[in-house]
């Protein structure tokens, strides 16, 4: 953890003001900003708002920043923002000349006047976040934001306001009205959420009270995902079977090998696993006999829980092949973090969680392509903060609905909490804290390389079981691993 975040942390539980200015938000001022709501929203046991708070933040900090680069657009453009003809004008290639090429707006704003300034501090019951910028929003601008405010306010969550993302010319757009859900649905409050416009700056104040408490998010479609999950067969019964016997300690493995070869496709399975990179054998193996003294009875029945899993969902949703194509890269990366980490004995569990963590991804497919398309451009607009996305749009989440299913499938319990907590480690159950950290790591590797992650916003803790000092560091290893991946090799 950096020195400028826990002396922040202290500073802000001793009740002193903490004051950070900023001219352009990068990476690393936003991964900051993620580890100090972290270890403040856990001392005061609301981790459940680390997300939904810095997801607000995040959207006010890079609303001041683009206004302020917006400002300076103008100038370049020989343009007055306050003229109607040159807005206009000005606004129809901001999105292409700043938007689309944000990196490079940070040399202009250090060489500025413009500037964000950021205040904290603990104080009446809560956690006070203010943030100033001096770029004035111009009455007409103002005057979207209230009407925003308002639609926000008639909204029972997000998919409510998919009609509305056409208009995303300004970031008081859509920004405005996810901050306003969250703020309603988190237990936050609008009250809590003010804004002040000057001739001079602008403030944004979020104040979150310490008695806070987690809200049930009433959805349209949380009924028709549960009724989903309701509905779904059980495993086969020869899967079942064989997981019994694999549970029976008077089973042996002629009986298994024998009851196995009823099941071509899991023989194949088999005898593939037995031959692959992780096991290594003086000769190929060719008899489902052979291949299960190879992989043992351990590895066997982590294969009879995917095989079980393909064989209900594998072709009842399409585009199912995404997601099988994602949750294959990070078992193999699981491996490689168990084995590289010294977590070894967790490496055939984590080969086998890591193929079933996304599963509740399959089960948002029945909601049909129009809202599934609507909650991804959410959750590539708010990349780092996917579940977050689900949770506000439909009340339930990709991980909550796979806990949910693989209970309802009865299957082993860690594999359970790495599926509910694989995008909050820090929720899980001390007793399956490590195999969930574990994917949790892989998962984000993967989704960094698909840029639908970044860095910055990975919990530190978790960095530490790759020993992982810097983000340099972080993409050596992945391109690695990647590389290793495509290779089908073990690194």
């Amino acid at each position: 953890m950096p020195t400028k975040v826990t002396d922040s942390y202290d500073k802000l539980l001793a009740g002193q003001i903490v004051k950070i200015q900023f001219k352009y938000i990068s990476e690393e001022n936003l991964k900051d900003i993620y580890h100090l709501f972290v270890l403040l929203f856990h001392y005061y046991d609301q981790i459940f708002l680390t997300e939904v708070v810095f997801t607000i933040a995040k959207e006010i900090l890079m609303n001041a920043v683009k206004a302020n680069a917006k400002r300076l657009f103008f100038g370049r453009m020989n343009l007055d923002i306050n003229n109607p003809q040159d807005y206009k004008k000005g606004m129809e290639s901001f999105s292409e000349e700043v938007t689309m090429k944000w990196t490079e707006q940070e040399k202009y704003l250090s060489d500025s006047e413009f500037y964000i300034h950021v205040n904290m501090q603990i104080k009446n019951g809560g956690f006070f976040f203010e943030v100033e910028n001096n770029s004035p929003v111009l009455p007409q601008e103002q005057e979207r934001i209230r009407v925003r405010i308002e639609k926000a306010k008639q909204y029972t969550d997000l998919s409510d306001a998919f009609l509305d993302f056409s208009d995303t010319t300004e970031s008081a757009g859509l920004g405005i009205i996810l901050t306003h859900i969250l703020l309603k649905n988190s237990g936050i409050g609008y009250e809590n959420f003010k804004m002040e416009f000057t001739p001079i700056v602008t403030k944004v104040n979020l104040f979150i009270p310490h008695n806070v408490v987690p809200q049930i998010i009433d959805s349209k479609f949380n009924a028709k995902i549960l009724d989903e999950i309701e509905n779904l067969p059980s495993l086969p019964q020869s899967v079942t079977k064989l997981i019994n016997l694999c549970n029976n300690p008077d089973s042996n493995i002629q009986t298994l090998s024998a009851e196995i070869e009823k099941d071509p496709g899991l023989s194949a399975d088999l005898l593939k696993l037995s031959n692959s990179a992780f096991f290594v054998t003086r000769a190929k193996q060719n008899t489902v006999l052979g291949a299960l003294k190879i992989v043992g009875l351990k590895n066997l029945k982590n294969l009879l829980y995917v095989t079980g899993v393909n064989k209900v969902l594998g072709n009842r949703y399409k585009k199912a092949e995404e997601v099988w194509e994602h949750s294959n890269k990070v078992s193999f990366f699981a491996r490689n973090i168990a084995v590289e980490s010294g977590k070894n004995k967790f490496a055939d569990l984590a080969s086998t969680a890591g193929l079933l963590h996304d599963i509740g991804k399959l089960i948002l497919l029945s909601l049909g392509k129009e809202i599934t398309d609507k909650i991804q451009a959410l959750k590539t607009r708010e990349k780092n903060n996917s579940v977050i996305m689900e949770e506000y749009s439909i009340g339930i989440s990709h991980p909550e609905i796979a806990g949910l299913l693989l209970e309802k499938w009865s299957f082993p319990e860690e594999l359970v909490s790495v599926c509910r907590f694989h995008h909050k480690p820090f929720l899980a159950p001390e007793e399956h804290k490590d195999i969930v950290e574990i994917i949790y790591l892989a998962n984000m590797m993967a989704d960094v390389l698909d840029f639908k992650a970044s860095y910055a916003t990975i919990y530190p803790p978790v960095l530490q079981l790759m020993k992982i000092e810097s983000e340099d560091q972080f993409h050596r290893i992945i391109e690695n691993m990647n590389k290793a991946y495509l290779n089908g090799q073990k690194l």
